[in-house]
Order: C-alpha cells, then structure tokens, then sequence
C-alpha cells in the first residue's frame, strides 16, 4: 500500500517504512503578496548579506587629473635603480678595479668582438706575457667605482649593452710604455683599441702612435740635462766676458801709457 501527501512523500510498505524530505508541490517564493511598486522591506539579515553583496563600480576619473596617477615615471625610476645596483661579489670587483686603475701608468679599453672562451685565455696569456693585466667589468661595476673620481670620464668607453654577459676588456701596464699596448692589440685580433688613460690622460689610438715614435724618458732626461748643461755654460760665458773685456782692457791702457819702462828693460836686456 502506498501513501502520498503534498508535504512529504510516506511511502509504507509490508517489509519496510522510508521517510524522506520532498519539495512541496504548493511551494511559493514569497509568503505574501508580491507588490512591485511599493516592496517590502528585506528583514534584516538579508538586508546586510544584500549591502555586502552589492556591486560597486569605480568612480571615472576625470580626464584632466588622469596623469596624477600615472606610475611609469615611478617605475622607469625603479628599473634604472635595479640596473645600476651590484651584489656582494661586484663590490669586491670595484674595490679590486681601483687598486689597478692606481698602480697602473697606462690603461688601455678595447672594443671586443665575439670570441671564444679558449680565445679569451689565449689574450690574457699575451697580456702577462708582456707584464700586463687584462680584466674584464661589467658596466654596473664601472660606474660604482669611477664615478665622482679622476677616471670618471673613461665610462665612455664601456659597453652599455644589456646583459650580463657583455663586459669591457681594460688592459692595465705597470710601465709607462705604449709600444707594449699596440703590440698586444696586433696578437689579439679580436680587440680594437679605443683609447687609454696615458699619465691621467685620455688620449686616443692615434695620439698613443705618436707616444711610441717619441724617445725614451731616459733619452729625453739625458737631452734635456745636456741643453741645460750647454744653456749654464753659456749664461757664465756671457757673465763673464765683460770683466774679460774690462780686464784686456786696462792692461792694455797701463801698457801704452808706460813706454819708458819697457824701453829700460829692452836697453836692460842688450
């Protein structure tokens, strides 16, 4: 025998009796009548869960003060900072930069074509081999360690190439020698000579060709104490030759007004 109501459906049978929960057939949304035009009042639980649940929309700005919140200047700043900033390990490549940049009578920056790591060994091998140093620093490096010192003007030779794989070859000489540097550019020819750092002077590659046709510094010392040595004797000569004259002079007066005694020695002699 089976029993259904509108509420519930009892089912109710010989063996076993289930009860379970159904929708109602009368079910309605609203227990009263609905008025469009003039609602009623949610209660007051759904009337926080309706205030939370609203939509809210942005107010639009208006078009003049659109540029008050622009951040692209704000992250260009940030970007610059970030890409000029060195870790741990580059400090200690600056503070090893400018112990060379001191001890170092000649620097010489190169421009580097792509080459490979066996080959890179190869020039600085050609380097110590003709007492020099040749090391590589990246960009960020250069300008921790030069700026607002006496070489700051030599960050124009870096590369200013994204990445951290494009660094500046520098050639650091302990002697006062620009043959060795031109010498060095022919073995690698990889490498074009920029400019260097010449006596704190930034010369170029044609200025540092004529260097190399000029004498030694000892020749120069050695020429330059010989003209002084020559100017010296020849200011005393020029001193000294009016007290000759003045001298010559006087001995030649004393002799003509006294012929009488040269006359008594002659007769003297006879």
């Amino acid at each position: 025998m089976l029993i259904l109501s509108r509420r519930r459906d009892l089912i109710v049978g010989p063996i076993q009796t289930l009860t379970r929960q159904a929708p109602l057939l009368d079910q309605v949304r609203h227990r009263h009548n609905v008025r469009i035009s003039k609602p009623r009042q949610a209660p007051l639980f759904r009337a926080r869960l309706l205030e939370l649940s609203k939509p809210v929309w942005e107010e639009q700005p208006v078009f003049e003060d659109l540029w008050k919140d622009c951040n692209y200047a704000a992250k260009e700043k940030e970007r610059k900072e970030w890409e000029v900033q060195i870790n741990q390990l580059e400090k200690f490549y600056v503070k090893e930069m400018l112990e060379l940049f001191e001890k170092s009578q000649i620097i010489g920056f190169f421009f580097c074509n792509p080459m490979k790591p066996i080959k890179r060994h190869a020039a600085w091998q050609n380097a110590r081999r003709a007492g020099m140093e040749l090391e590589h620093y990246h960009d960020r490096v250069g300008a921790a360690g030069l700026k607002g010192t006496q070489w700051e003007n030599c960050l124009h030779f870096w590369f200013k190439f994204p990445g951290d794989s494009n660094l500046q070859p520098i050639v650091f000489s302990p002697e006062l020698n620009a043959d060795k540097l031109l010498k060095f550019e022919r073995k690698v020819p990889e490498f074009t000579l920029l400019g260097a750092v010449v006596g704190n002077r930034i010369m170029s590659k044609k200025q540092i060709q004529e260097i190399k046709n000029l004498p030694s510094l000892e020749q120069s010392r050695g020429e330059l104490v010989s003209i002084l040595g020559y100017q010296q004797q020849r200011t005393l000569q020029l001193l000294t030759a009016n007290q000759q004259q003045l001298s010559t002079n006087l001995s030649q007066l004393i002799k003509d007004k006294s012929p009488n005694k040269e006359e008594k020695t002659e007769t003297e002699q006879v």
